[in-house]
């Protein structure tokens, strides 16, 4: 079955209906066992305006912000979790789990469409060699184009609030802020690449 990492962006978070938007716009999507990555939201922005104003060490600030990231994927995973329209959900948080789903065959009957939440510190920490830049520079844009690339996924999808042009290519959404610079060190995925705006659903 086809492997896709889903980026869910962190400004998405504090949307009041997220879970129906997304369940809206999943449903519509082709059959997939897929990866979801979580932003961390006004978390995050919280911790780079203290940055702006009293800077620390980039490395340390941005290993910080990464080890964050579990509160937001926790969170929205115990939602996901209780909302029957997507079962199964799962959490990899461990080696072995992530082993367990990166190196499944695509083809193994075992293959099912599921939703798994990516605890990011698995794949990508201070250790790994990862080529991404250390710093601000880096989100969970190009964290999730390299858990693509880890796992070999057929697409990589990254969910934003904002609109998005589907004529623009790589270098745009750099250019335009819409996805962070350091997509760019990854540029070899383009083509499996997908930017698109989380619609929202009418509500009655």
């Amino acid at each position: 079955m086809k492997r896709r990492v889903i980026k869910l962006g962190g400004s998405l978070l504090t949307r009041p209906h997220l879970l129906d938007d997304f369940y809206h716009w999943h449903s519509n999507q082709p059959p997939a066992d897929d990866c979801l990555i979580i932003g961390g939201g006004q978390m995050i922005d919280a911790v780079r305006e203290w940055d702006r104003l009293r800077p620390g060490d980039p490395r340390a600030v941005h290993w910080q912000c990464v080890a964050m990231l579990e509160h937001s994927m926790r969170h929205l995973a115990a939602a996901f979790q209780t909302d029957d329209r997507f079962s199964p959900v799962e959490i990899l948080d461990s080696e072995d789990a992530w082993l367990n789903y990166s190196t499944l065959s695509r083809d193994s009957n075992k293959s099912s469409a599921t939703l798994k939440f990516l605890r990011p510190e698995v794949v990508y920490d201070s250790a790994s060699n990862a080529p991404l830049p250390e710093n601000w520079s880096t989100t969970t844009d190009s964290i999730a184009m390299w858990v693509g690339l880890l796992c070999d996924a057929s697409e990589v999808v990254l969910l934003k609030s904002c609109a998005i042009s589907p004529a623009d290519e790589l270098s745009n959404w750099i250019t335009n802020g819409i996805v962070d610079p350091a997509c760019e060190v990854l540029a070899s995925l383009e083509n499996k690449l997908r930017v698109e705006q989380l619609p929202i659903q009418p509500t009655g």
